[in-house]
């Protein structure tokens, strides 16, 4: 009972901080903020969460497996290679940004935190190694893990560039899967282009209104967290 407990309130907290986070931005939200949204004392918050970095953490954990479940279930992920679910991962990040503010927000702060896309690298790592989209393949893992830190801060500044070099969604994304395939997976240029067409294949069939409301509902009673 008390462990129910214990997860309902991190989940209501939760909810409360990512809301917050997308009114208003991570530094412009205090854990008394937090506190009040959420009904209960400040200390009693902190019993849960003593320093902000960990709820943020747990939202950007939460964030991103909430993406990583939905860019599985698109239509044709199943068909292609799978440096094309990499591309269409990438993108789907690159597209709620340009198109949400409030998760733009979210986005650019995780973006400027070293922690943060420390974080964000782990987690696309442990990403690719639970769907076991690189088995079979010969690729040497210390490269791939050293490919996936360099696209992910390469990524992160075509995103911050995007409106200076008038950047799309896709086109960081294939900027960023073709970085990975040709510099670190040493991949043919012919197989770069069948998987960026392949990689579109994939937007084309994924349902943003249907990624939109898992994100919007990810902390809702029954959803699995992760805290």
């Amino acid at each position: 009972m008390a462990r129910r407990k214990n997860m309902k309130r991190r989940r209501i907290i939760l909810g409360n901080t990512f809301y917050l986070i997308r009114e208003n931005g991570m530094d412009n939200v205090s854990l008394q903020m937090i506190a009040e949204k959420s009904h209960i004392s400040k200390s009693l918050l902190q019993s849960y969460y003593p320093h902000k970095s960990k709820l943020t953490s747990d939202i950007v954990h939460n964030l991103f497996n909430t993406l990583a479940e939905q860019v599985n279930s698109y239509d044709e992920v199943n068909r292609t290679n799978p440096y094309a679910r990499t591309k269409a991962f990438i993108y789907t990040i690159a597209s709620l940004g340009m198109n949400d503010e409030g998760l733009d927000r979210i986005i650019s702060e995780v973006f400027i935190s070293n922690a943060s896309l420390d974080n964000w690298g782990s987690m696309l790592n442990n990403w690719l190694q639970v769907n076991h989209l690189f088995d079979g393949l010969n690729i040497d893992e210390n490269e791939l893990r050293l490919g996936i830190a360099f696209i992910t801060t390469g990524a992160s500044r075509l995103y911050y560039e995007r409106k200076r070099y008038q950047f799309t969604a896709e086109k960081l994304a294939d900027y960023a899967t073709s970085a990975l395939m040709f510099s670190f997976l040493h991949c043919s240029t012919k197989e770069i282009d069948r998987t960026l067409k392949d990689g579109h294949n994939i937007i084309e069939s994924a349902d943003m209104n249907s990624v939109h409301h898992a994100i919007d509902t990810m902390f809702d009673e029954g959803k699995e967290i992760f805290s």
